[in-house]
């Protein structure tokens, strides 16, 4: 990749979100009592209501290193946006925007094209997620629930001794 990311074409957006619903059993909701997903991994569910801005800052500032470390020979990660654009992306890289025109012929009426939107470490208003392209670890952001998903061991190893500096409210935590 050239930058850090590359937009994917629709059937591997289509490939990757199948294996969400079906292996971390994503189950969208706006019922907040309905949990989203059903994972077997180790994980820990933050809570961002009783987050701090500057805890938040904190954390979304270490989460690129924290995907780096665990990247292996892999080289990037899916970052995706529910329902809409999907992504490659390369962590060791900055994000330097988050609006992408993207030409389309399929959208001439509608001036030949369409914006894509790389999607935050905060999930607002929208699903965000960030997963490891075989599933084994990633970052899954809630929106009605405010609420991130963190499972997998490497990605927990990662960022947990951040999350223990800054004190950040973990809602629930399930390890093996």
């Amino acid at each position: 990749m050239d930058t850090f990311y590359t937009i994917l074409e629709e059937p591997e957006v289509r490939a990757i979100w199948e294996r969400i619903y079906e292996e971390l059993a994503f189950e969208p909701s706006i019922r907040k009592h309905v949990p989203p997903f059903q994972l077997s991994a180790p994980y820990l569910i933050l809570d961002l209501d009783y987050a701090s801005e500057e805890q938040l800052n904190r954390l979304f500032a270490e989460v690129p290193q924290a995907f780096s470390r665990c990247l292996g020979e892999d080289g990037w990660i899916y970052a995706l946006d529910w329902q809409h654009s999907g992504f490659r992306y390369d962590p060791r890289l900055p994000i330097t925007e988050h609006d992408h025109w993207v030409e389309d012929e399929r959208f001439r009426r509608l001036g030949g094209g369409y914006n894509a939107y790389f999607p935050d470490f905060y999930p607002d208003g929208d699903y965000y997620f960030f997963v490891q392209r075989d599933l084994e670890w990633g970052w899954l952001g809630h929106p009605w629930r405010r609420e991130i998903w963190i499972f997998g061991a490497p990605l927990l190893g990662a960022l947990s001794p951040t999350l223990e500096t800054l004190g950040f409210p973990v809602k629930e935590k399930y390890t093996r």
